[in-house]
């Protein structure tokens, strides 16, 4: 792929240089605020060569895959003013299109909660798999000291002195801090992305992230991480609007000194006395209800949840799960739910080589040979929005064949000690040494979904139509 040339093209068919707003990126998505979408050309779009969908939301996204999102929303960065010139009649437009949307208050919540954390995504998988190839070396070595008897020392626990033997405990030390250094520190950097997102002072946002994990908590009856990522972001919003309001009335000659005086004193206060208790509240009853569903449903539960991924996924709202997977990792160290979610991976790959070996489409063939193999490492979109939505039916057998994944990973009690990437990515995020079990419930997933689009394929006569 010819970065600048895609770049180019796409903000041709997005209506020039003038019509684009703000570009950003996540991992498979160039993410486009548009000023007057009437003037953005969707089929063009999505005949580029190289991109693989275009999804209509409050933001325009241009699916191109893992690695080359970033790439090409850099390209089109440089080529972008910051601040393009919009005439009147394109802010009529713009703010018209706004008002005619109206998004039901469930999808506003979600789609802020999906950008405080897609810029904290990369640092999540890169964490999350120095964490799993951590927890490899540390269960290695546990199990050997384990079965030989091995004791440990003053200085060494048994597990340790067995890394040291095998010349890997500053391995184990140095993966061990790069990764605690994200997850221990996250509700600071969900305060600074969060503030970012609600207009406020991000460094204010970082504060009261840093609040909520300080180790003097236990001497006010709270306890570090109290409330959760949950609770974060809610004093976060407050204190964007806060902020707002303090600086109506505080003389511009004191705002730098006043206003973040006032604003932390007031938000500090609310945080520690109602916002973390009643935060953990809802925190411990979230957690409570997803466990009790996967308890009590069962394997049931597990095709629902693993079915329902892929549609959430090409709405571009699954980000908005991440407050619930981590709390799940606060809390037992494990995140059973996600490792339900990246089955919708094993279903949109077996979907899209289906419908690779079925159709007489070669464009379709093109796209699908470079989206199978992203999917099986790392991430599902590629074959979602490239493959199987453009196909129709794919994306309904890949679904159903995902549940048989979920099902899978219930039976299997497969689970995760982290979240990121989907496909041989996650291997190392797998908990417990169930690396086996993961890799059948993923062939489950896939194959059955290889069999429903294949099946459904010859019978609508897929396999003879030239599209």
């Amino acid at each position: 792929m010819d970065y600048k040339i895609v770049a180019d093209t796409i903000v041709k068919h997005c209506g020039g240089r003038a019509n684009l707003v703000h570009t950003t990126n996540c991992m498979t998505r160039v993410r486009m605020t548009i000023a007057n979408p009437a003037r953005a050309d969707i089929q063009a779009l999505k005949a580029i060569d190289g991109v693989l969908g275009v999804v209509e939301d409050d933001t325009l996204q241009v699916i191109v895959g893992p690695g080359k999102s970033s790439k090409i929303a850099d390209i089109i960065n440089e080529i972008v003013p910051e601040s393009p010139t919009l005439n009147s009649a394109e802010l009529k437009a713009m703010q018209a299109l706004e008002k005619a949307k109206k998004p039901t208050r469930v999808k506003v919540i979600l789609k802020h909660i999906a950008n405080i954390f897609v810029p904290v995504l990369p640092a999540l998988i890169a964490a999350g798999i120095l964490m799993g190839i951590n927890n490899l070396l540390i269960n290695s070595a546990a199990s050997f000291a384990l079965t030989h008897h091995i004791a440990g020392t003053d200085n060494l626990s048994a597990t340790q002195l067995v890394l040291e033997q095998r010349h890997l405990l500053g391995l184990s030390e140095f993966f061990g801090l790069v990764s605690k250094a994200l997850f221990s520190l996250l509700a600071i950097y969900t305060g600074v992305t969060s503030a970012r997102e609600f207009g406020g002072s991000i460094v204010m946002g970082g504060l009261l992230g840093a609040i909520t994990i300080a180790p003097q908590l236990p001497v006010l009856g709270l306890i570090p991480g109290q409330g959760g990522l949950i609770g974060v972001i809610f004093a976060v919003w407050v204190m964007c609007l806060l902020e707002k309001q303090v600086r109506r009335v505080i003389p511009d000659v004191l705002d730098v000194v006043l206003t973040p005086c006032t604003v932390l004193t007031v938000m500090a206060a609310a945080l520690l006395l109602l916002i973390m208790p009643v935060a953990g509240l809802l925190s411990n009853a979230i957690l409570h209800s997803m466990n009790g569903l996967l308890a009590k449903g069962g394997i049931a539960a597990g095709f629902m949840l693993a079915a329902l991924f892929p549609f959430l996924i090409s709405l571009g709202l699954h980000h908005g799960l991440f407050p619930i997977h981590l709390e799940m990792i606060n809390a037992s160290g494990h995140a059973p739910l996600f490792a339900i979610q990246i089955m919708s991976n094993s279903g949109m790959v077996g979907a899209a080589t289906a419908v690779l070996l079925l159709t007489r489409d070669p464009v379709l063939k093109k796209i699908a040979k470079g989206a199978i193999p992203t999917s099986i490492l790392a991430v599902g979109e590629p074959t979602i929005f490239g493959v199987n939505i453009p196909a129709g039916f794919a994306f309904i057998t890949g679904s159903i064949g995902a549940g048989f994944g979920g099902m899978m990973v219930v039976l299997l009690g497969v689970t995760t000690n982290g979240i990121g990437a989907a496909g041989l990515s996650a291997l190392p995020l797998i908990a417990d040494g169930k690396y086996l079990q993961y890799i059948i419930a993923w062939l489950v997933g896939c194959l059955a979904a290889f069999v429903l689009t294949w099946t459904t394929g010859k019978l609508r006569g897929y396999d003879k139509e030239t599209l």
